[in-house]
């Protein structure tokens, strides 16, 4: 049997405790959570069962000396993801970054450099990269049904909520485009399969705490044409479709409660020939009275993940169980590829390219928008 990655986790936070520990869990002939480390006093205590044998370190740096870690997982605060994945890299352990990856192209530059200084060792934490509905669009555009691409909708809307967490100041790079942005822009960018030519991007501040953004506006345009809408707010109450695609012979759309892919494309067997604009008279009838379509309805259902779980607020849940009130749900699927790619067996899924690219086009995003701070006032209760 091969040896387990002994893995420290760094911030014992909600992410570090309610996330990655229970994930890291689910595969425990490939794990052992052997150490954590916070800063806060409190952060240390009440930890869960996933730390019942971990050491406990108040110092990140005498974690990192602990000569029997092999990897370390970091969930600090955003602007620290970097740097604190940088110095367990330099310590020789091999390192999983949380989003955000980066909070400056200098940082970005930084962790694509050590990508190749330190082969095999970091890895990107695109967890919704391995989301089943996901995989299954891949599968989809990949057969050619729907022609060529034309419009990706992503749409993400975790509930109605106003977070006043550190995660909704940007001191410390919070807003929500910061928190769920790079995973749909990384699905974004891996769907378009373009260079982005050009973009647009609106970050507001509705009715959260703080001072960050808490809803989000985002289209890329690639160098293809084909156009990526990425929606992410905490303010909708009536959610809409998860994806739409938009080709040149059909469409697919995901609904909000994920269960189903639906297809609607033209029959494989139909071919177009060629249309040129009719200058005289045109017959009184709309669209071409020359061509019959035929379309074919499908509704595949989505299937539970190959390798790994579904998780909600840190428990394992059965596919279709899900409760929207209870918060969004992830995978813990990345963790068996991590495990993989660090044995040797696979390469990672997601390279360092791919997540420096996500990086760069959040920044270009960022200047686009422009945002300023600001802190929502509201009338006095009288």
């Amino acid at each position: 049997m091969e040896k387990k990655i002994r893995v420290g986790i760094l911030g014992l936070g909600r992410a570090g405790r309610n996330m990655h520990a229970p994930e890291i869990a689910q595969f425990p002939d490939f794990y052992e959570i052997a150490a954590g480390c916070d800063h806060a006093a409190d952060r240390r205590e009440n930890l869960p069962e996933q730390f019942k044998n971990a050491r406990i370190y108040s110092n990140y740096a005498e974690m990192l000396a602990d000569p029997t870690l092999d990897m370390i997982t970091v969930a600090t605060r955003n602007d620290d993801h970097t740097p604190h994945t940088l110095m367990a890299l330099e310590a020789g352990k091999a390192a999983v970054i949380d989003k955000p990856f980066a909070t400056s192209m200098e940082q970005g530059e930084a962790l694509l450099k050590a990508s190749k200084q330190y082969p095999g060792k970091l890895f990107f934490r695109f967890n919704r990269r391995f989301e089943s509905p996901f995989l299954m669009m891949q599968e989809v555009l990949n057969s050619g049904l729907l022609g060529d691409l034309s419009m990706i909708k992503i749409h993400r809307h975790p509930g109605y909520v106003r977070r006043f967490d550190w995660q909704t100041l940007t001191e410390f790079h919070g807003g929500l485009f910061n928190n769920w942005g790079p995973h749909f822009v990384d699905q974004g960018l891996k769907l378009l399969d373009s260079p982005v030519r050009d973009l647009w991007c609106k970050l507001s501040h509705v009715v959260g705490g703080g001072d960050a953004d808490d809803q989000v506006k985002l289209v890329l345009v690639g160098e293809n044409d084909c156009v990526v809408d990425i929606e992410i707010s905490t303010i909708l109450t009536i959610y809409g479709n998860l994806y739409e695609i938009w080709g040149s012979r059909g469409s697919l759309v995901i609904p909000a409660d994920g269960q189903q892919l639906k297809l609607r494309y033209l029959d494989p067997s139909i071919r177009f020939t060629r249309l040129d604009g009719v200058r005289e008279n045109f017959p009184l009838v709309y669209g071409n009275p020359n061509e019959q379509l035929k379309f074919i309805e499908e509704s595949r259902p989505i299937p539970a993940a190959t390798y790994g779980h579904l998780l909600q607020r840190g428990k394992v849940i059965e596919k279709g169980k899900e409760d929207p009130d209870q918060g969004y749900t992830y995978p813990d699927t990345m963790w068996y590829h991590v495990y993989q790619a660090y044995q040797g067996k696979a390469p990672y899924p997601v390279t360092a390219e791919e997540a420096y690219n996500v990086i760069k086009t959040m920044m270009r995003a960022h200047e686009a928008a422009r945002y300023r701070p600001s802190v929502i006032e509201y009338p006095s209760a009288k």
